[in-house]
């Protein structure tokens, strides 16, 4: 028996709807939150759910299994090599699929390739058509079309697709693997889209004239998901705010069900029962359902690019009175030396004027919708005719928040060094479509490498892992908004009790002077200097010039931007860095300059 597991977490990226995952020698996708179980988790953030659109967010509930759909659903024995298009209805619980054709009966293994189009939609490559399309075949072989197939490996041809054969067995057609992934691999043989994901019936399908293009299932532009997170902040977060007992009442599924039946005929008398368990008056209690009728209908203020902007206020303005141990969101100052013992200003001073220490946050992750390949369609990660919730997750931490002076961060940021060298990344990113990363601004690209730079030294310093650090980054855009310049390092874990503080007591002095000083001090050289120092592009798409995975780049659950953007010379560069004085007091040696 095989029991099949993923961590709750993991519902909403990697593994969320539409995505493909391999677990012990099997493959599934993950169907849309549409089809998960009617008995969910809730996941309270008013302001978030309002900001998607949406009625409510909610997670799996602990314990009940979420819908997953075997694909692809050609699979072949590792013994016979023989064929199989599965079905849903030959699934065994917790059973993986044998081989009928062999007496070993052996587990079958999915095919490596899939076919996905522009649009999102995804489909097993036609193995049929593909065994009967070589370029010589009898008129037998022509006219056969029988998928009675086996997958072989030839020999003495080297280790390429052109060594792998899908062959019918009836007739003896056969066609290497070699052109399938090319961009007309599928379309020479009349391939055509379904128009559907895997998981949903023909009724569900969309007429698609766009091409479908095969690869394999685990390349990464299989799948793109679009996650939205924020984190809960006050008043919202506020244990006042969430024990009132108008907004536990809220969250009960009778009163979100009078709200959506304003003329049930029961309605008084389930107005009553909730009063009374809640110690409210009926009166009370039809007000609040007044409210939430009313706002329910109202359209929602703002969207996601409020959110951002939102915690900015909350992170620069902690609260100065004392928290209550409960809140969902607890921040304070940092204690510190704004002048050494000679009285004179020292450098981290003038750059990062505020250091907030967050003890602890809530952070809510919401996925919106996917993409695939060539990302022109979003596709809703809740397929629904009409979705009233979004597949989300709630993880609480602790950090520690450094806000940049804008004065000089202005002034570096105009100078024509500057701007030249960020204007690369700018036209690659046009150049290659990147489009769906931020805007590679000098403010973005100083700030996320520094960022980089920080989670790799509090890994050393702190003993979390890199993988369970995040980075969070608030840079005023081109469009307008508040000026922002400001990097939020934080650890979050599923526990409600969040983490150990361990993360706190690095935004603390002097343990943030040496992070910083650490930090600067490896943005100095790389083990691939000169080369990575004076790369005109590195990794995907040329996307980052000075930075490797030698001295910048962390696990892309860390990142922001996938390991992109980034330039560790816009930070110490003799020229034009904009710590170009503080690395020359460092030189080279981790001290203390707070």
């Amino acid at each position: 028996m095989t029991v099949r597991k993923v961590r709750r977490s993991q519902v909403i990226s990697p593994f969320g709807p539409g995505a493909i995952i391999d677990l012990v020698g099997e493959s599934f996708v993950v169907e849309d939150a549409g089809r998960w179980p009617r008995q969910r988790v809730p996941v309270d953030f008013p302001r978030l759910a309002s900001y998607l659109g949406v009625n409510s967010l909610a997670s799996p509930m602990p314990g009940r299994p979420i819908p997953y759909y075997r694909f692809p659903q050609w699979l072949f024995c590792p013994a016979c090599r023989r064929m199989s298009r599965w079905s849903y209805t030959r699934e065994v619980a917790n059973t993986p699929p044998k081989c009928e054709h062999c007496p070993a009966g052996k587990q079958l293994i999915p095919m490596r390739f899939v076919a996905v189009c522009a649009d999102g939609h995804l489909s097993d490559v036609d193995w049929v058509r593909w065994a009967h399309s070589a370029d010589r075949r009898d008129r037998n072989q022509n006219q056969c079309q029988r998928s009675d197939l086996k997958f072989l490996s030839k020999a003495n041809v080297g280790g390429g697709l052109n060594s792998l054969v899908v062959r019918c067995v009836p007739c003896g057609g056969e066609r290497t693997l070699d052109g399938l992934t090319t961009s007309v691999g599928l379309k020479h043989i009349g391939s055509k889209c379904t128009g559907r994901q895997p998981w949903q019936d023909q009724k569900d399908a969309k007429v698609c004239a766009k091409q479908v293009v095969a690869m394999q299932r685990g390349a990464s532009s299989v799948y793109f998901p679009n996650v939205v997170s924020a984190i809960d902040i006050p008043p919202d977060s506020d244990w006042s705010s969430v024990s009132e007992p108008l907004a536990v009442l809220r969250k009960r599924d009778d009163f979100k069900f009078l709200v959506n039946n304003p003329g049930y005929k029961l309605a008084k008398a389930m107005i009553e029962v909730i009063a009374d368990e809640h110690g409210l008056s009926v009166a009370e209690v039809e007000a609040a359902l007044a409210n939430e009728m009313s706002a329910s209908h109202a359209q929602p203020d703002g969207g996601p690019e409020n959110i951002r902007p939102d915690e900015w206020a909350a992170l620069i303005n902690p609260r100065e009175e004392e928290h209550h141990h409960q809140d969902q969101f607890i921040s304070r100052r940092a204690d510190r030396p704004l002048r050494p013992a000679s009285g004179t200003v020292n450098g981290w001073s003038r750059l990062i004027p505020e250091v907030v220490l967050v003890d602890r946050l809530r952070e809510v992750r919401v996925l919106t919708h996917f993409e695939r390949y060539a990302m022109e369609e979003k596709v809703p990660s809740n397929l629904s005719d009409d979705p009233d919730f979004l597949p989300a997750v709630e993880v609480f931490g602790e950090g520690f928040f450094l806000r940049f002076d804008e004065e000089p961060l202005v002034r570096w940021e105009k100078s024509a060094p500057v701007v030249t060298r960020c204007r690369r990344l700018a036209d690659r990113r046009e150049l290659t479509g990147a489009t769906w990363l931020p805007e590679p601004t000098p403010r973005f690209v100083l700030l996320h490498t520094l960022a980089h730079l920080l989670l790799r030294n509090t890994a050393f310093e702190a003993g979390y892992s890199t993988s369970s650090l995040r980075e969070r980054l608030y840079v005023t855009k081109n469009g307008g908004g508040p000026p922002m310049s400001g990097v939020l390092i934080y650890t979050a874990a599923g526990d409600s009790e969040g983490t150990l503080g361990g993360l706190v007591r690095m935004g603390e002095f002097p343990r943030l002077g040496r992070l910083l000083d650490m930090s600067i001090t490896t943005a100095l050289w790389c083990s691939f200097d000169p080369v990575c120092a004076d790369h005109p592009g590195q990794g995907p798409d040329g996307l980052s010039l000075a930075a490797c995975h030698a001295c910048s780049l962390t696990p892309e659950t860390s990142c922001e931007a996938t390991n992109r953007l980034l330039d560790r010379r816009l930070l110490v560069d003799p020229e034009f860095g904009f710590f170009k004085d503080l690395a020359a007091t460092v030189g080279g040696v981790p001290g203390n300059l707070l």
